[in-house]
């Protein structure tokens, strides 16, 4: 039976998921010939998996699906697979066992089940353990992500991920440097704040900062692993994106909320439109894009791509259909190299929104999108997009 607990947006380690640490290497077991000249065996290294159906000395008033939750430093996999041939007389070179328990070295640091921290998907494991010492190096814990779990449409995407982000270590850790972005930013606002957008030396404060969110994101289309993971969407709060990072709703969250009518409300306080009571701006699906604004970088073309599209429904209304397949053509233009199906994309969309929605009739959502009122910059995206330039509309 699958989890559907979640801690941090992960899901949480239990003995009624079907998450699994595969392929810990090397796990390195003495095997068979063993002779005079090599008493012990012949040192092979192993692959080594361990499953969430093996949970010992887990949760016991806390359960999920009636089973116990993994906890920090107490809990484990009560076996791995992957090394049986090494069963000479020594066995693990290390441990001196095969087959041995899997261990968590990372947890959640704010979620606790009975006082202790519990873990998640992508929290990190050892292998083949007699006792805490391990006879592998840590390895990512990789159940599913939560908005693509079991989505086969993906399954090439969770490929790419798996070919391209080192294994053993966090994804965020490829992340390129931002400082350059950050810095710029900073002075951009700063030179704002005191002489206002008409100074010329704010004017060439926003170009630097312009051309330094641009380089990064150019750094970040660059890393094979970040590449790789722009085809997962995450929520936008917490969000899962780089430092450099923005979440980026693939379908605005202004579709589904009365904010022309309560404008100094905060966004996630503002009333839902009818049949859209459960959407909520924080967890609804986002794409990571780089820069702070609408208008800078890939969060720019991203909001111009769509609100070009937006724009050619006059009444202001479109299907959610239709906003769907405009947030996937945006990212397909926007992040050619990420190569992110249609199918996943849309698959991971579909699940939050129809389960999002409170009416069983397709209520029209707004086709409100903000983007850059430069009408040069619009009628370019717009030809990009195939539909009809500002000029004409």
């Amino acid at each position: 039976m699958s989890n559907q607990v979640y801690a941090n947006n992960q899901e949480v380690a239990c003995k009624a998921g079907a998450g699994k640490s595969i392929c810990a290497f090397p796990d390195v077991c003495f095997t068979p010939p063993e002779n005079p000249a090599t008493p012990p065996g012949v040192p092979v290294p192993y692959p080594n998996t361990g499953m969430d159906s093996d949970t010992t000395d887990g949760s016991r008033t806390v359960q999920v699906n009636g089973q116990e939750v993994m906890l920090k430093n107490k809990s484990y996999f009560k076996q791995s697979m992957g090394d049986e041939a090494g069963c000479a007389a020594k066995k693990g070179v290390v441990t001196s066992v095969n087959r041995g328990k899997v261990y968590f070295i990372a947890w959640s640091m704010d979620v606790k089940f009975e006082g202790e921290n519990v873990v998640r998907n992508l929290d990190m494991t050892t292998h083949n353990h007699a006792s805490p010492t391990s006879n592998t190096p840590p390895q990512i814990f990789a159940a599913r992500m939560a908005m693509a779990k079991g989505l086969k449409s993906c399954n090439d995407e969770k490929q790419a991920v798996a070919d391209n982000c080192p294994d053993g270590s966090d994804p965020n850790e490829t992340c390129p440097d931002h400082e350059k972005a950050k810095n710029a930013e900073a002075a951009r606002k700063r030179v704002k704040d005191d002489r206002g957008k008409d100074d010329p030396q704010w004017k060439r404060f926003n170009t630097i900062a312009d051309q330094e969110w641009n380089n990064y994101a150019e750094a970040v289309k660059k890393n094979d692993c970040q590449k790789a993971l722009r085809c997962f969407l995450s929520p936008y709060d917490p969000s899962k994106c780089c430092k450099g990072q923005t979440p980026h709703h693939v379908v605005d969250a202004a579709s589904f909320l009365k904010g022309p009518e309560f404008p100094k409300q905060p966004r996630n306080e503002q009333p839902r439109e009818t049949g859209w009571a459960k959407y909520d701006v924080d967890a609804a699906p986002c794409i990571c894009v780089e820069g702070p604004n609408q208008t800078t970088a890939t969060h720019g073309e991203m909001h111009t791509r769509q609100g070009v599209v937006a724009a050619t429904h006059p009444s202001g209304k479109w299907t959610l259909t239709e906003a769907t397949s405009a947030g996937v053509a945006a990212v397909q233009k926007t992040f050619p190299e990420s190569n992110c199906s249609p199918g996943c994309l849309e698959a991971q969309l579909n699940r939050y929104h129809e389960n999002a929605q409170t009416t069983a009739d397709r209520r029209q959502i707004n086709a409100n999108v903000e983007m850059t009122s430069d009408v040069a910059e619009r009628n370019r995206i717009a030809a990009e997009m195939g539909v009809p330039s500002v000029s004409t509309r």
